[in-house]
């Protein structure tokens, strides 16, 4: 009856599965040997060895197969028949970090760093990402596209353009805002390029999202990030820059730091804005102002990596200098 059910599965069936396909009880093959791996050598079989966890990289590449075979991300059905055809490792891929929203996720940043013949599937319909058609009206959750590679940028840094259009990419937090998520990343961004931050309004609206301070070089960058999905245009509410730059730069002045710069971070700007801006700034602490785009701050931690045996804070603190819009 064993080698039967062995010949049928083309395998040795486990003690769940023979007792299924035999009609046996298991306490009918506890009175007859010891252990179900006693049957299983009697009949001539092998038992069944124990196989750890594949690798997530062995099971991402194997599925990855499975992509470019289907032409889009396979949904669970296309997945069971095109890997009994492939022979890819991928029977459990969809549980296993919990759901398939949840491998979709790991699968999409395991791409980035994937060889470049697999760099195309990130453009694959079926993703698990919310998208408008998903029936959630937020911009935030808007579907976005993968925005190539940047080697020397890190991965949470990768979509800062993306959510300076008030757009979620995939794997950030859903319970926080695209503005506030934006505001924390382009404080990441200033740490990157190795300042020390220090947070203060994210989210609140009352003060500046955060300020970064370069002690040894004695200077420091008061910071505002703004989500706008059509560039960025100053606004009178906006003239609370003015006591932005009269409170933290008294205050940073107290600390020490001779030299005090305004950026303001966003998709795009106007000049007409910079002369406003400088213009409400004139009575202040203030040294100068700057407009930073998302896509050129970027860049220029994406140098900063690059080169960083010749970078400094100081050489930096020399780019602001002089009231300017600092694009890609």
């Amino acid at each position: 009856m064993f080698r039967a059910c062995q010949a049928t599965l083309g395998r040795a069936p486990g003690k769940d599965v023979f007792c299924r396909t035999s009609g046996l009880r298991l306490s009918e093959i506890d009175y007859h040997w010891p252990t179900f791996s006693a049957l299983v050598q009697e009949a001539g079989a092998r038992p069944n060895e124990f196989r750890s966890k594949l690798p997530d990289e062995v099971v991402f590449q194997d599925f990855a197969r499975v992509c470019q075979q289907v032409g889009r991300i396979p949904t669970e059905k296309e997945l069971r028949i095109v890997q009994r055809s492939l022979g890819t490792k991928t029977h459990t891929a969809y549980k296993r970090f919990g759901n398939n929203k949840e491998f979709h996720a790991r699968f999409h940043q395991w791409l980035q760093n994937a060889p470049p013949d697999l760099k195309a599937i990130v453009q694959f319909s079926g993703w698990s990402f919310p998208t408008p058609e998903s029936g959630d009206d937020e911009a935030s959750t808007t579907k976005v596209s993968f925005p190539g590679l940047r080697p020397f940028l890190p991965a949470s840094l990768q979509y800062l353009e993306t959510l300076a259009r008030g757009e979620r990419p995939p794997f950030e937090p859903s319970d926080l805002a695209a503005a506030t998520l934006f505001e924390r990343r382009t404080a990441d961004a200033f740490r990157c390029l190795g300042f020390e931050i220090s947070t203060l309004g994210q989210g609140t609206g009352r003060k500046p999202d955060a300020l970064a301070l370069a002690s040894r070089e004695r200077f420091a960058i008061i910071i505002d990030a703004k989500v706008r999905s059509n560039g960025y245009v100053l606004g009178t509410e906006d003239r609370k820059f003015l006591e932005y730059a009269r409170v933290q730069g008294a205050e940073l002045k107290r600390q020490g730091f001779d030299n005090l710069y305004f950026v303001v971070v966003a998709p795009s700007f106007k000049e007409s804005d910079l002369k406003k801006l400088t213009e409400y700034l004139s009575d202040s602490p203030i040294r100068s102002v700057d407009l930073i785009t998302a896509s050129a701050l970027i860049r220029l931690v994406e140098e900063s990596i690059r080169e960083r045996s010749r970078f400094s804070l100081s050489d930096f603190g020399q780019q602001l200098f002089g009231n300017k819009i600092i694009a890609a």
